[in-house]
């Protein structure tokens, strides 16, 4: 599992019992019987291949399919409409429609689809993989439980991407396993998925996976599951249950064996391993969840900034190459994207530094780095810590958990002093966020769930569109435009779907 390898994955059977890797939706695939599926689960090997299957999904549709053709949509969904990256001189469409907010319903991106898969995976686990033990006792119940908290986690991970991009949703809770079930669902609301499916899939994760064990990175455990939770509630503005759960993770441990602490800065890492949190995350008391990507064995991490792409769709907004090196004493700047002056393509932070040394002409195996994206770190943790202590008046500590971040970024400490009221220390951590978590696929979601979004983004939207020529009126009033259009394809699929406001 350290490893998800999807070539592999290939040979196994999980794959004619969920959903093929090709671009069928998984509405309109033809099921197998569910007599068929709990014939087929009856060794530790098919639970193996089951939880695999699901990673796979997951990590495929973060990160891409091996081909420029598909990128991965970690960056275009956390990204691609924020302030951090702008359309290329090689824009594709999707880039094009993200960065000047002009996003239609055929639109790549707009596809949840793949998420739709992944959710099926789990749902297939957390149906038939109880079954197992009765036929291999092999599968231990540690072993069942904590697969089973992490197809419950997956399923909420899914959920939660998907109500912060589209918001209402249809539910689906049980496998497509019978063709005599509908495949056509409406959309239920936000608040029924968050209240009755994501946190109570969270909630049964945390009480399966077991206290106090050491973690593997590559997969969810308990920290990963706090951190879900940590996510969860900020997005609700619940303040008080999500510094709840960023306590439950500080007592969960890190894949060294350490717990997290997060009491200190000894708990993070140094300024001087900072680059070792993109570079080998498992091995950092830092890093909570990361996806891994193997170049020899799943092809190219396609994301739409990769650094081996000279005509990469996505570059660097100017603005950030205007502000950020203005903090000469700021250490992730260069180690985050490319410090060649009048380049603005690449977002380096996945590659060692030494690639930098290459210019915009990087040698050819530098497609064979792997890529490991974060899912979620303890150094993000703080800011959110930070976040919700400020929001429940208490800013002494805000401070001192913003300054881990920041002193660790060779700058200055912020005193109380510097901030007027609670709204400028906010804008102070988002903007810490936005830096420390720069390419980490969270500032769009960022924007939206602070209510950010006109805020930040009228003024860069407006000389977007001055460039273009296509009159400079920002980002627009139209609050329905936060969320995003159901992809054309997934109505043609579920009749019984209607189309967000304004799309």
């Amino acid at each position: 599992m350290k490893r998800i390898k999807i070539a592999y994955l290939i040979m196994v059977g999980i794959f004619l019992i969920t959903v093929s890797t090709g671009c069928k939706k998984f509405l309109t695939e033809v099921p197998l019987s569910s007599s068929t599926l709990e014939n087929y689960f009856t060794k530790k090997a098919d639970l193996t291949a089951a939880v695999t299957a699901m990673y796979a999904s997951f990590q495929h549709e973060m990160t891409g399919a091996g081909t420029s053709s598909t990128w991965g949509k970690y960056h275009y969904w956390g990204e691609g409409r924020s302030d951090n990256f702008d359309r290329s001189g090689y824009a594709n469409s999707i880039m094009t429609e993200l960065s000047l907010n002009g996003l239609t319903s055929t639109n790549q991106a707009t596809d949840w689809s793949g998420l739709y898969r992944t959710i099926t995976r789990a749902n297939t686990c957390i149906k038939y993989l109880p079954g197992i033990p009765k036929h291999d006792p092999k599968v231990t119940k540690d072993i069942l439980e904590n697969s089973l908290a992490q197809a419950y986690a997956m399923r909420a991970m899914c959920y939660f991407y998907i109500i912060r991009l589209w918001g209402d949703a249809p539910i689906w809770t049980e496998p497509y396993d019978d063709v005599a079930k509908t495949a056509e669902k409406k959309r239920e609301p936000v608040e029924k998925i968050l209240d009755s499916l994501i946190i109570p899939d969270l909630n049964n994760a945390y009480s399966l996976i077991g206290s106090g064990k050491t973690s593997d990175v590559w997969t969810i455990g308990e920290g990963a599951i706090c951190a879900m939770m940590t996510n969860v509630y900020m997005w609700k503005q619940d303040y008080p249950n999500a510094i709840i759960w960023i306590k439950n993770l500080f007592k969960a441990k890190a894949s060294t064996g350490k717990v997290f602490g997060g009491n200190s800065p000894s708990d993070i890492v140094s300024t001087a391993d900072w680059k070792n949190l993109f570079l080998t995350p498992d091995k950092t008391i830092e890093n909570i969840w990361s996806i891994h990507w193997d170049f020899n064995v799943n092809g190219c991490a396609c994301m739409p900034s990769s650094i081996y792409y000279n005509n990469s769709p996505v570059e660097i907004d100017s603005v950030v190459r205007t502000d950020w090196p203005m903090d000469t004493l700021d250490i992730r700047e260069k180690q985050t994207i490319d410090p060649n002056v009048g380049y603005h393509g690449w977002l380096l932070k996945y590659y060692p530094n030494a690639v930098a040394t290459q210019g915009w002409k990087p040698v050819d195996d530098v497609k064979a780095l792997p890529v490991y994206l974060v899912m979620y770190r303890l150094g993000g943790i703080y800011l959110l810590y930070a976040e919700a202590l400020n929001k429940t008046g208490n800013t002494a500590d805000a401070v001192k958990y913003l300054n881990f971040i920041h002193t660790r970024a060779g700058l200055p400490a912020y005193q109380e002093s510097d901030f007027a009221n609670q709204d400028e220390l906010e804008d102070a951590i988002l903007d810490e966020r936005r830096w420390e978590l720069f390419g980490e696929g969270n500032r769009w979601f960022d924007l939206v769930r602070t209510n950010h979004v006109n805020k930040v983004m009228d003024p860069v939207m407006k000389i977007r569109q001055e460039k273009f020529g296509i009159g400079a009126s920002g980002f627009g009033s139209n609050k329905d435009k936060v969320l995003w259009p159901l992809n054309r394809d997934v109505l043609e699929d579920n009749k019984l779907l209607v189309q967000n406001p304004s799309y």
